[in-house]
């Protein structure tokens, strides 16, 4: 019978989960024999889910002393270990070492590991496109400038884009064009549009409520360009048309969903006072219902690939209120909390399925502990 639990659940067996006795040891090279080195949990047994049920855990795996980097499959993942080489003095700061590693989940085993190094010298970022033939990667130098690149999957060809930037903003509008908000040190920055032969053109936003300072909230999809102006309003526009659309007022951030179709927002409940709340729109800023979740803080948001579930990080000051990160199946609009300790210090990452989501916190002397969770 498959080990699964309800999420419901899950709060009352938070400190059994915090302190479960399958916790990895942090340095990963000394776990090579250690079949259940990865720290997998498997809570309680259960029936198979059934419709309109909530969202079901099916197991949790736990990596101590690692974060998330990214996802290579549904079953594999590659995760950041961090390792404390000198603790920091009065005088020195801390030394690190940091070692990239592949985890098959389906068996816990290590798939490769690269040499540890004492300084990451690059971060690369990437973005498949949505049939996945091309992926926009970023090669951040520093944490200010970065080279962009196109990549065709099936030949493995890379094409370098002209010019640097100075964000991570953007997006694919469609299979064959990426849009970046490239942001500079002296205002808004170029809205580069980028086809996957690396030809680009520049796009004009007709907006006067944008201000002199780069995006803060830019996401694309389904031909259409989102972002909230200096007054916290979400708007749309579209390559050609420098008019924008209103669609959102008092918006703190939000996603659009990987299908175009829903844009998960966080509003402000009050204007210049904490709290928020997160509520659904459709891709034109029609409300889809009230709002699903309420916090004081709502650090990260992330739709899974298939758009059927939203993983939502919240926080707040008051206990009986909504803490840790919870799930948002748009099928049933129900919502299940998955993690009542967890305030993660990344953002949420689901694998390419959204079977199974990554979460990682802060653990002993704040070096990253990685949760997984696989859902039914």
């Amino acid at each position: 019978m498959n080990k699964i639990i309800k999420l419901g659940a899950v709060l009352s067996l938070a400190a059994a989960l915090a302190a479960c006795s399958s916790t990895q040891n942090g340095d990963p090279a000394n776990n090579g024999n250690n079949t259940n080195k990865h720290g997998e949990l498997t809570v309680v047994k259960g029936s198979k889910p059934k419709p309109n049920q909530d969202v079901v855990v099916q197991r949790i795996h736990r990596f101590e002393g690692a974060s998330m980097e990214k996802w290579m499959s549904d079953d594999q993942v590659q995760l950041m270990y961090t390792k404390i080489v000198k603790k920091a003095t009065a005088t020195e700061e801390a030394k690190y070492e940091y070692t990239t590693m592949k985890i098959d989940l389906s068996n816990n085993e290590l798939k490769s590991a690269a040499e540890p190094v004492k300084k990451i010298e690059t971060v690369e970022k990437e973005q498949p496109s949505p049939d996945g033939k091309y992926v926009f990667i970023q090669q951040w130098k520093d944490k200010y400038t970065a080279r962009n690149f196109i990549k065709e999957v099936i030949t493995g060809k890379t094409t370098e884009i002209t010019g640097s930037n100075y964000l991570e903003s953007g997006g694919w509008l469609d299979n064959t064009t990426y849009i970046l908000a490239a942001g500079s040190m002296n205002g808004l920055g170029d809205i580069r549009q980028i086809k996957v032969d690396g030809t680009m053109t520049l796009l004009k936003l007709d907006d006067p409520d944008l201000g002199e300072q780069p995006f803060t909230n830019f996401g694309t999809g389904q031909g259409h360009i989102y972002y909230t102006d200096s007054n916290q309003t979400l708007k749309q526009f579209v390559p050609g048309d420098p008019k924008p659309t209103v669609l959102v007022k008092h918006v703190m951030t939000f996603q659009l969903s990987p299908d175009g179709k829903h844009l998960a927002v966080e509003v402000q409940k009050e204007a210049g006072k904490a709290g928020s709340e997160l509520r659904i729109f459709d891709s034109n800023g029609s409300a889809e219902g009230l709002s699903i979740a309420k916090g004081d803080l709502i650090p990260y948001i992330a739709w899974s690939p298939d758009s059927m579930k939203l993983a939502a990080a919240l926080y707040t000051e008051n206990q009986s209120g909504m803490n840790g990160v919870y799930i948002f199946d748009s099928a049933t609009g129900k919502v299940s909390p998955i993690g009542p300790s967890y305030f993660p210090e990344y953002p949420l990452s689901w694998n390419p399925s959204g079977t199974r989501l990554g979460v990682t916190v802060s653990g002993k002397d704040g070096i990253a502990v990685t949760h997984i969770i696989d859902f039914k």
